[in-house]
């Protein structure tokens, strides 16, 4: 007689690498169960209070943090103070109906696939991008201010990839980040005018006819047809900027180690900011 080799079915599959996490929803309290590589099968449990996602968050990233070493490097949760982690913009906040309910779990998945993006590549997706705290309303001011005019790209290419006029110096505002000074500058974008036949009342990057070598010259902000525009993504920019280092700077002084999975940390020790 042979013995039987035949290995019974396990309750989660390690090859997939993957957490598998059940809940029990009520109006008072949540139960999340999840079972991690590495976890030896054995079924974790935490309860939250019912429609408190954040606790929800926490649970999920503490299920991952008992995963392998493997899962542990594939999901990088970045985790705040706290143990919580940043869905979006007003992601704390209770949930009231189930529209609410429904569009959080869609942030969720979102936020899932974005992590693996990130994984792979050190960045955040660019249209998923957001600023962090109280800077993400800037950014979400300019991001409405600037899609009639098809420059979204350019904005969030500039917060986040730091490509193009936004990740440059910006013209120079006062004390109180409320107006832009010296109007008699080059408008910021890079704008030139062209030949008087070309000319648009719009602002143009493009390069001028074939075969022409002049230089013109710039559009100073002055005589830019968007110029509120401009001068409004500017000043909301200064204000991101300031929030975000302000916040950089904070986790620092708590000497808050960054974990190296992302390209751009503010709090990097390798990037000079």
């Amino acid at each position: 007689m042979h013995a039987n080799s035949t290995k019974s079915p396990a309750a989660i599959r390690v090859d997939l690498a993957a957490i598998f996490v059940s809940l029990e929803l009520s109006r008072s309290k949540w139960l999340v169960t999840s079972l991690a590589p590495g976890g030896g099968e054995k079924m974790s449990r935490h309860i939250v209070p019912g429609r408190r996602r954040s606790g929800f968050a926490r649970s999920f990233c503490r299920a991952a943090k008992k995963g392998g070493s493997a899962n542990r490097a594939e999901l990088s949760c970045h985790i705040n103070p706290g143990g919580t982690f940043c869905l979006e913009y007003g992601s704390e906040d209770r949930l009231g109906d189930v529209d609410a309910a429904n569009r959080w779990w869609s942030s969720l998945e979102s936020f899932l696939h974005n992590q693996e993006y990130a994984a792979k590549r050190g960045e955040w997706p660019l249209a998923a991008g957001l600023s962090h705290g109280q800077a993400a309303l800037e950014q979400l001011a300019m991001e409405e201010i600037a899609k009639p005019l098809g420059w979204t790209d350019e904005l969030l290419g500039g917060m986040f990839r730091g490509r193009g006029w936004l990740a440059r110096n910006l013209p120079r505002v006062t004390r109180t980040l409320d107006r832009v000074v010296n109007a008699r500058t080059p408008c910021p974008r890079g704008c030139t005018w062209k030949h008087k036949s070309l000319r648009k009342n719009s602002c143009e990057l493009d390069s001028c006819e074939t075969g022409c070598r002049k230089l013109h010259k710039p559009v100073l902000r002055a005589n830019c047809p968007n110029r509120r525009i401009i001068e409004e993504i500017v000043l909301r920019e200064h204000r991101r900027r300031a929030i975000e280092a302000a916040i950089a700077a904070d986790l620092k002084k708590q000497k808050a180690q960054c974990c190296g999975s992302m390209k751009n940390c503010p709090i990097r020790k390798d990037i000079v900011g």
